[in-house]
C-alpha cells in the first residue's frame, strides 16, 4: 500500500471536520465556477421533467479490487475475462496530487448482466504478494490484441498513466475504439452533453474534483472516524460513507455511458461464433507471455486439481501397500460450494445439479481394521486406538 499518495477524507485532530462532499462542492466553486453553473442548470431541468436521471442497467455485479479482494472472487472474474472480447474502462485522477486512483473496466457481455471492476491502484497488494499476481494476470487478459476496448478518449493514453503500478505490459495491443472522437468536430465533444443529446438524460459530474485517492471501498476501512465517539462518530461515519457511494456511482455512471454510446453508434458487434471457445488453461498462458512482455506465473490453477493430483498419485504409490487408507477431502467441498455460491451472484448457470459433485469428490473413505491377537495388550493402548479393532459379534 502507497501511504503517501493516500488522500484521507477525515481531517487532523486541531481542524474541525467538514465533510467530504462539502470540501469537494467547495473545490468546484473555487475551481471551476462556471462548470459549477452549468450543473446547476442541468439539475434544474432534471428537476422539472425535462430530462431523465442517467439509466444504469437494471442488473450488473460490481467488485473492488484492492489489498481486500477475495482471491476466489479474483479466479471467478478471470475466467469471465477469458470469456468476454468487449470492454468499456475509464481512469480516474486524484484531484489534489494528480495521480492515478483507480480505473473502472466493465465486461460488455451478449447474454449476461455486465460485470464492473474498480481498480483501486493506491490501494493495491505488494508486488510479491499472490494476490497481485492474480490481479496483473486479470488485467493482462483483459488488455490483449484480440479484445475490444470503448472509451471516452484514447484508451491507450488512459491506460499509460498506470503504467508505473505493472499491472499490464506498456507494450499492450488492443482494438481500440474512441468513442468521443466518433462524436467530436473541430472540438473535443463532453460526454456529460453527449448523453444529454443522444438519451435525454442527466450524467451527474459533480464528482470530477474528487479525491479518488481516500479509499472507495468500504472494506478499505478508510471511511472510519477513528478520533470520536457518541453522535459526531455517527454523522461523521454516515457523511464518508455517502461520499464513496457518491464515487462509487460516478465511476460506473462513466463506463456505462461509454457502453451506451457505443450501442447507439452500433460500433460493439458480438462475434456469433466462437468468440468465447475455451482454450486449455496452459495454453492461455502460452499465449498471453508470447504476446505481452509482462511475466506471468502460471498461478491460475484451481485448487481442486491439485488436490485431485495429490489423491491420484496416493492410489498409484501407496494404496497398494496401504490398502486402508482414511481420507476426508472437507476443504475441497468447502471450495466446491464458494464457487456455486458465485456463480449465483455473477449469474453463471454451470448446471451443477443438486445431487452431483465434482468427481474429485468421490472419495471413499476406507475404515482401518486392526487383528487383535494374544500378544498384544489392549488397555495400555491410548482410547484413540481402541475405537479402531475391530470386534467380533459375540
Amino acid at each position: 500500500m502507497n501511504f503517501s499518495t493516500k488522500s484521507s477524507c477525515s481531517t487532523h485532530k486541531n481542524n474541525p471536520y467538514i465533510p467530504p462532499y462539502q470540501r469537494l462542492l467547495r473545490r468546484n466553486q473555487l475551481w471551476a465556477p462556471k462548470k459549477v453553473k452549468q450543473e446547476h442548470a442541468l439539475q434544474q431541468e432534471c428537476y422539472n421533467g425535462k430530462l431523465k436521471l442517467f439509466q444504469q442497467p437494471e442488473n450488473y455485479s460490481c467488485y473492488f479490487i484492492n489489498e481486500q479482494i477475495d482471491i476466489f472472487i479474483l479466479d471467478k472474474l478471470i475466467s469471465q475475462a477469458k470469456l468476454t472480447n468487449h470492454f468499456s474502462i475509464d481512469t480516474e485522477d486524484d484531484a489534489l496530487s494528480h495521480k492515478p486512483a483507480a480505473f473502472q473496466v466493465e465486461f460488455i457481455r451478449p447474454n449476461a448482466p455486465s460485470i464492473v471492476i474498480i481498480i483501486e491502484v493506491q490501494y493495491l497488494p505488494l508486488i510479491t504478494n499472490p494476490l497481485f499476481k492474480k490481479i496483473q494476470q486479470l488485467c493482462t487478459i483483459i488488455f490483449t490484441s484480440n479484445n475490444h476496448v470503448y472509451s471516452w478518449g484514447l484508451a491507450l493514453q488512459e491506460l499509460g498513466k498506470l503504467n508505473s503500478f505493472n499491472l499490464f505490459s506498456k507494450n499492450i495491443q488492443i482494438k481500440e475504439h474512441d468513442i468521443q472522437d466518433e462524436y467530436s468536430g473541430a472540438q473535443k465533444a463532453g460526454l456529460q452533453k453527449t448523453i444529454k443529446h443522444e438519451f435525454n438524460e442527466y450524467l451527474n459530474k459533480t464528482a470530477t474534483l474528487v479525491e479518488w485517492a481516500c479509499g472507495v471501498d468500504l472494506a478499505l476501512g478508510t471511511y472510519l472516524p477513528l478520533d470520536v465517539v457518541g453522535p459526531e462518530h455517527t454523522y461523521r461515519l454516515h457523511e464518508e460513507k455517502k461520499y464513496r457511494t457518491i464515487l462509487k456511482d460516478y465511476a460506473i455512471n462513466d463506463i456505462f455511458a461509454v457502453t451506451r454510446l457505443s450501442f447507439k453508434l452500433d460500433i460493439i458487434k458480438f462475434s456469433s461464433t466462437n468468440d468465447y471457445e475455451d482454450v486449455s488453461e496452459d495454453e492461455d498462458n502460452i499465449n498471453l507471455q508470447q504476446e505481452l512482455s509482462i511475466d506471468i506465473p502460471s498461478t491460475y490453477e484451481e485448487l481442486i486439481v491439485h488436490v485431485t493430483d495429490e489423491l491420484e498419485e496416493t492410489n498409484e504409490d501407496t494404496l497398494s501397500q496401504q490398502q486402508h487408507e482414511e481420507i476426508e477431502p472437507t476443504r475441497q467441498m468447502s471450495i466446491f460450494n464458494q464457487t456455486r455460491n458465485f456463480n449465483t451472484i455473477l449469474e453463471i448457470h454451470e448446471n451443477f445439479p443438486d445431487n452431483e459433485t465434482h468427481e474429485s469428490f468421490n472419495v471413499e473413505q476406507d475404515v482401518i481394521e486392526l487383528q487383535l491377537n494374544d500378544d498384544m495388550d489392549i488397555q495400555s493402548l491410548p482410547e484413540i486406538m481402541k475405537v479402531h479393532f475391530y470386534h467380533e459379534p459375540s
